[in-house]
């Protein structure tokens, strides 16, 4: 990804997130996304380049580097098996954070709800200014039996909006503890069968039988011949 495109993305997840809040949470979550695309990608074009390999050594002649490639091959299947594991955890590990992202939107509902109950509570409060003046004496006891409705309506609304967050914390600190063990010991796990692996590759190669300088100078005397 381009630096423009990348700028302009970042500018459209800061833009969504201007009518729910959270922009630095989203931003997390979109790089996130860009992380396991980035990584299937790079996968993908090793394979490519594995496949090429081994079509390129079997149009040719040299037996060495036909067997050799024919090796590699293999690995990099296992590998390509590997990288795709460690894709479903960044998978896991961009959920977490969705996860915490709807915790926090459960805290701005229950917060934008104690917010309507304030504005309720000071209508009726004005209201009943002006009851004073001209409203009959049942119209008043009315709105007073409205106003206890309401302030009781907003102090259920501020408990719930502090058991919301004390909610949202703990599960926010235990989602964040429990992705960041997860990928962790995924990278490890995969830095462990990435050595495996190519050292592997690395043993094979000294399969491939040295050049003297004798063959080299049979080789180029053949490609001259050849030409």
């Amino acid at each position: 990804m381009d630096r423009a495109t990348k700028a302009i993305r970042r500018s459209g997840v800061r833009l969504k997130s201007l009518g729910g809040g959270h922009a630095d949470l989203n931003m997390v979550i979109s790089e996130l996304k860009d992380v396991r695309q980035a990584a299937k990608i790079l996968m993908q074009a090793q394979n490519t380049a594995s496949q090429d390999m081994l079509k390129w050594s079997l149009n040719g002649e040299n037996r060495a580097i036909q067997d050799v490639a024919s090796q590699l091959a293999e690995l990099n299947s296992l590998w390509t098996e590997v990288q795709k594991e460690f894709t479903e955890h960044l998978k896991d590990y961009k959920y977490q954070f969705e996860v915490i992202l709807e915790g926090e939107r459960h805290v701005d509902q229950a917060r934008n709800h104690l917010a309507a109950c304030e504005q309720r509570e000071m209508k009726i409060k004005k209201e009943l200014k002006k009851a004073a003046k001209k409203a009959t004496e049942e119209e008043f006891r009315q709105l007073e039996i409205k106003l206890m409705q309401a302030e009781s309506a907003k102090d259920l609304a501020q408990l719930e909006v502090l058991d919301r967050i004390q909610e949202n914390e703990a599960l926010k600190t235990m989602r964040f503890k429990q992705g960041i063990l997860k990928i962790s010991e995924a990278y490890v796990e995969l830095a462990n069968k990435c050595a495996i692996i190519f050292g592997a590759q690395r043993d094979i190669s000294c399969y491939i039988p040295d050049v003297e300088g004798h063959d080299l100078q049979i080789g180029r005397a053949s490609c001259r011949e050849r030409v």
